[in-house]
C-alpha cells in the first residue's frame, strides 16, 4: 500500500489520483491511434469528445459512490464534501453510464458515428480501468475477502481493510494489522489488461460489424465484474440481503447490451480496417 505518490511540502498528490490520470492519458492516445485508424478524421470531435466523456465519467462515478454504493447519508453530514473528488470515491460504472451517455449526446448533436467511435473507445476504457486498479490497490481501497491463501496481501494498520475488519468486530483497533485479504485490485488489473489485449490485437483488425468491439468489452468487463464482486469485502452498495452489489445489478444490464451489440445486424457497414 502506497497512498501518497508524491508529497510537496503540505502538498499531496495521491496515487490513485496518479494512476486514474495516467489511464486517462493512455486512454487519449491509444482512442486518438485507433479513430484516425478507422477514418474518424475530425480532430476537434475527437478532442471534444474525449474531454466530454472524462468529465462525465468522473461526475457520473462520483454520483454511484455517493448515491448508489451507501454513502450518502455520510456525506449527508458534509455535503461540501462530494465535491472532495481528488480525495477518491469513484465508481467505475457510474463513470462508463455517465462518459457514454455523454458522448452519445454529443455525437448525435454533431451528426457523428456514435458505435463507430464508441467502438474506438472500448480499447482505451479496457486498459485504462486496468491503469486505474493500480491506484486502487495502491491506495488499499476495493479489498477482498479475509483469506489464507499464500495469493492473499496483507495492509497495513489504518488502512481501508483494518477499519472494515475493526468494524466488524474482527480485530480490536484500526491501529491493528489487519488479517490477509484477496487482493481483487490485482485480480482486476490483470484480467481487465487479458480483455485489452484480446480486443485490441485479436479483435481490433478483423470484426465484421460496427458495435463489436464495444460489445464484446462491456460483455466481458461484466463477466469478470460480476464474479470479482462476490469476493470483495469493502464498503459499497449491497441489495437483495447484502447478495448483489450495485456493480453486480449493472453487470446484468451491461451483458445483455453487450450480446446486442455483438449480434444484432448492423446494415451500415462503415468499418474500415
Amino acid at each position: 500500500m502506497y497512498p501518497v505518490m508524491i508529497r510537496l511540502g503540505n502538498i499531496t498528490i495521491s496515487s490513485f489520483n496518479v494512476m486514474v490520470a495516467l489511464a486517462m492519458i493512455v486512454g487519449f492516445f491509444i482512442f486518438l491511434r485507433e479513430a484516425n485508424r478507422i477514418g474518424l478524421k475530425n480532430k476537434k470531435v475527437i478532442f471534444d469528445l474525449f474531454l466530454i466523456s472524462v468529465i462525465g465519467g468522473l461526475i457520473g462515478a462520483r454520483i454511484q459512490h455517493i448515491i448508489f454504493d451507501g454513502f450518502f447519508d455520510i456525506y449527508l453530514q458534509k455535503p461540501i464534501a462530494m465535491l472532495y473528488i481528488w480525495k477518491g470515491g469513484l465508481a467505475f460504472y457510474g463513470g462508463v453510464i455517465l462518459s457514454f451517455f455523454s458522448a452519445i449526446i454529443y455525437l448525435s448533436i454533431k451528426k457523428e458515428p456514435v458505435i463507430k467511435y464508441l467502438d474506438a473507445m472500448s480499447y482505451s476504457a479496457a486498459l485504462g480501468i486496468s491503469i486505474g486498479r493500480i491506484g486502487c490497490f495502491l491506495n488499499g481501497c476495493c479489498f477482498g475477502k479475509i483469506s489464507n491463501s499464500v495469493l492473499s496481501v496483507v495492509f497495513p494498520s489504518y488502512s481501508d481493510a483494518a477499519r472494515e475488519q475493526f468494524n466488524n468486530n474482527i480485530i480490536n483497533s484500526i491501529s491493528d494489522t489487519p488479517f490477509p485479504v484477496i487482493p481483487t485490485q490485482i485480480y482486476s488489473v490483470i484480467f481487465n489488461f487479458i480483455i485489452f489485449i484480446f480486443l485490441y490485437f485479436f479483435v481490433r483488425k478483423k470484426y465484421k460489424k460496427n458495435g463489436t468491439p464495444l460489445g464484446l468489452w462491456l460483455f466481458l468487463y461484466a463477466i469478470f465484474r460480476f464474479t470479482i464482486e462476490f469476493f470483495r469485502n469493502d464498503s459499497r452498495g449491497l441489495f437483495f440481503d447484502n447478495f448483489l452489489s450495485t456493480s453486480q445489478i449493472i453487470s446484468v444490464f451491461s451483458m445483455i447490451i453487450g450480446i446486442i451489440l455483438i449480434f444484432y445486424p448492423d446494415n451500415k457497414k462503415e468499418i474500415t480496417h
